[in-house]
């Protein structure tokens, strides 16, 4: 019989065996275990592919391919979700050090099975919406029912988005064995879900408004105006014709369509409350020249208390189109035949309609080629392809050729956010808006040319003075009425206007000059914004330059580096011939030009420039220096 020291020594030989047993035993059954994991990535490359497939699908109107490439990525999702998400995942992702990885592997497999789940719920909607037998719009008219389940799918979407940017954001930038591999891969990813899910956050509150917008609980009423950008007012085109829409549980009826001619009360001056804060408001004035703010939701405003004060009506809001606008829809449609005017193109319709009043002698000969725009518009809503149409009228209202008001303050904000309503720029460091008014109802903006130009010198601080300089032509041709130009009416070629420089927040004026002499104009604050307004009369031909010299106090902000970076934003007016554009900025000596936006320059070490020959739509810039 052995003696128990020997056994004793026995198992403390044992004891090494049987840890190295266990151990291997642990490491075996965590390789059983990660064994899935071998397939994620593959079935995550699937998946990817799948849905971009998919996405080519639907924005080409193949329904049916794109139906099948999401159900393929369902099933690619599901497989990557089934390799990672189960015990050996759990198991794995507790381990120190390399628990992190496999839970950034997990946090990635969920944000593509939301991503995949987004895209089925859009693949539902989208046939309603866009496909060759949606329902969703019909004639200008809104199926409300169909309305609802595009929301519950659009809504779903958006939860989908929103978990899968919550799920990347939980992937670690770095880990210990792999590196930045998984963090690559999360960015790749952001890459696809950021853009998609900004977008679903803008057109969120859209759904919540739509059903009220087009009538689903109770009538609405809404006014269509014609501009022409032939006589300015600061929102830009003066209307010329207005017509009534109305939406009852989403079906669209249009009413008569007036002007001047038909409709006298529209150039009778009447008073109406002000909008807060509007110091363009004037009393008395007459409703056709009531959208005289640069900001259509004040412009838009105005245009209804004026109505109501003529008529007693209370309208819910307002669509604004100018003849601009009007040629971008051409492009859509083709040629039309406007009464008292024949065909027109994208290419003729402007100047038919706002450089050729010599060939209208009779008003009310206007007023039908306006009431024919205006029908023309409407069969446009009727007939058009609904994505094709929405997306030239958010191209024009970029512009400032296309604007929507509404009187309730949640729709206007659900609005806002697609950048359909004529808002200005955010004036909070550096920004720019030019504005000219005619102040006697000539046709002679259709013959302005405008050049803008701005020099920024930055101080340390963050300030800035700002040397502007505009310069307007009339460049209108002779004067072919009988007898001398009178100087005012319709066909004179002479142009009088005021000309309005809205500048930034706190923006302190320090001079200027007009043709090299004393402003004659005032200075006033405009939501914040400091604004000079000048009066100018043109001759036929004739050049004009406006000065101005001003400080900024924060047209830069200082980074968390210590880098400047100044902001700039610009909004154009809705001209026919856009304005000319150029900005030439100087940071403080010692800093280095790191980074400009698209369509800038460096100039220099610590310079840099922007031209624009036609500023079309509105901008916002941010230049980096250190």
């Amino acid at each position: 019989m052995p003696s128990s020291h020997r056994v004793r020594r026995t198992r403390r030989r044992l004891w090494p065996a049987l840890l190295l047993l266990a151990g291997v035993a642990v490491v075996v059954a965590l390789g059983v275990l990660a064994l899935p994991f071998r397939h994620a990535p593959a079935h995550a490359e699937a998946a990817k592919a799948d849905l971009q497939v998919a996405k080519e699908a639907l924005t080409s109107g193949k329904d049916k391919k794109a139906e099948e490439a999401i159900a393929a990525a369902r099933v690619d999702a599901d497989a990557l979700q089934s390799s990672v998400q189960g015990f050996g995942g759990d198991v794995w992702s507790m381990l120190p050090v390399l628990g992190g990885p496999v839970s950034d592997v997990r946090h990635l497999g969920n944000a593509l099975d939301d991503l995949t789940a987004a895209a089925e719920a859009g693949a539902q909607a989208w046939p309603e919406v866009a496909g060759p037998k949606a329902e969703l719009m019909q004639g200008g008219s809104v199926d409300v029912p169909t309305l609802e389940k595009v929301s519950e799918h659009a809504s779903e979407a958006m939860d989908r988005l929103a978990s899968a940017q919550a799920e990347l954001d939980l992937v670690a930038d770095d880990r210990l064995v792999i590196g930045d591999r998984l963090g690559a891969a999360r960015d790749e990813a952001r890459e696809q879900v950021t853009p998609l899910a900004e977008r679903a956050e803008r057109f969120g509150p859209l759904l919540d408004v739509l059903p009220d917008v087009v009538g689903a609980n109770g009538k609405r009423t809404y006014v269509l105006a014609i501009l022409n950008p032939a006589e300015l007012l600061y929102s830009g085109g003066t209307p010329q014709t207005f017509t009534q829409m109305t939406y009852d549980n989403g079906k669209l009826q249009w009413e008569d369509t007036i002007g001047p001619p038909t409709a006298p009360w529209l150039t009778k001056e009447v008073e109406w409350p002000a909008t807060s804060g509007n110091p363009f408001h004037r009393d008395p004035s007459k409703a056709i020249s009531a959208t005289t703010s640069p900001d259509w939701p004040v412009a838009g405003e105005e245009l209804l208390s004026a109505w109501k004060a003529n008529t007693g009506q209370d309208i819910d809001g307002v669509i604004a189109l100018d003849v601009v606008a009007f040629a971008d829809l051409l492009e859509l449609t083709g040629p039309v035949e406007l009464i008292h005017a024949g065909q027109v193109t994208s290419e003729t319709v402007v100047e038919t309609i706002s450089g050729r009043y010599d060939d209208q002698l009779v008003e009310i000969q206007r007023h039908w080629t306006n009431f024919s725009l205006a029908k023309n518009f409407g069969i446009f809503l009727l007939g058009a392809d609904s994505q094709a149409l929405g997306q030239t009228l958010g191209n024009s209202a970029e512009g400032r050729h296309f604007a929507m008001y509404f009187d309730d303050a949640e729709e206007q904000e659900a609005f806002d956010a697609l950048d359909v309503t004529g808002r200005l720029g955010d004036p909070d460091r550096d920004y720019l808006g030019v504005f000219s008014q005619n102040t006697q109802g000539t046709r002679a903006d259709y013959w302005q040319r405008r050049a803008v130009s701005s020099d920024v010198k930055l101080r340390d601080d963050g300030s800035a003075r700002v040397s502007l300089e505009v310069e307007i032509h009339n460049d209108s041709p002779p004067y072919l009425q009988p007898g001398n130009d009178p100087g005012n009416g319709v066909y004179t070629r002479w142009n009088h206007l005021n000309l309005l420089t809205l500048l930034p927040d706190g923006a302190r004026l320090r001079g200027g000059t007009i043709d090299g002499s004393p402003l004659q104009g005032q200075e006033g604050s405009y939501d914040g914004r400091t604004f000079h307004e000048e009066p100018i009369e043109f001759a036929p031909q004739a050049t004009h330059t406006l000065t101005l010299e001003y400080d900024v106090p924060a047209a830069a902000t200082r980074g968390a580096d210590g880098e400047l970076r100044y902001g700039l934003s610009l909004d154009p007016q809705g001209m026919v011939v856009p304005q000319a554009l150029s900005v030439r900025l100087r940071f403080p000596k010692g800093y280095v030009v790191t980074s400009v936006p698209p369509g800038w320059n460096t100039a220099g070490p610590s310079g840099a420039s922007y031209t624009s020959a036609w500023l079309q739509t509105s901008e916002s810039f941010e230049v980096i220096a250190r």
